[in-house]
């Protein structure tokens, strides 16, 4: 008896967050949010490992960016993520980490912040976060402590079924149209 299997075949069970932001704009828009956030925040930790890379330690830009930035941009967005939920990036793009439950606890701003110790395994965090099965808002060490990051502004947060309804309405509307009369 020969079992034939599909690659393509768990992809009809599994919608990933990748899935989802090809009709979702406010997921589309809160990504993009959120990478300028980290961007620019990733900007601000860099200038201040440069700083004391280069003037107070003797570093080389190697070390500067693999030894003294991620700790440094840990530091940073664990302390900021504790006391108000924002990174001076967040706060630009009007965008805040928040707790499923309550607030944010200082073991979740940890967790959370942990792959920022290295850029290579943040980005890894992201497409884990996003290329899986769960909420599609969450980088995946998010899940493992129940945190996400949330748009401030209220048009920024429609509901996904908000959004199928639009979209299964123009499909019914296309529909009719194209049917003969």
């Amino acid at each position: 008896m020969e079992i034939l299997i599909f690659p393509n075949a768990l992809s009809l069970f599994m919608e990933t967050g990748f899935d989802i932001m090809e009709y979702d704009k406010a997921l589309k828009t809160l990504w993009l949010k959120r990478i300028g956030a980290d961007a620019v925040d990733f900007g601000i930790t860099l200038a201040l490992a440069v700083f004391i890379g280069l003037y107070l330690i003797h570093f080389d830009w190697i070390s500067i960016l693999f030894l003294l930035q991620g700790p440094i941009w840990f530091v940073y967005s664990s302390v900021l993520d504790c006391v108000g939920g924002k990174t001076v990036g967040k706060y630009l793009f009007k965008i805040k980490s928040v707790a499923f439950i309550g607030d944010l606890r200082g073991y979740q701003c940890i967790a959370r912040n942990a792959t920022k110790l290295n850029f290579i395994l943040f980005i890894a965090d992201i497409i884990a976060g996003l290329s899986t099965e769960g909420d599609p808002r969450q980088r995946y060490t998010e899940r493992i402590v129940d945190s996400l990051v949330v748009s401030e502004h209220k048009w920024d947060r429609k509901t996904e079924s908000v959004e199928m309804e639009k979209r299964e309405e123009s499909e019914e509307r296309e529909e009719e149209l194209e049917l003969p009369s």
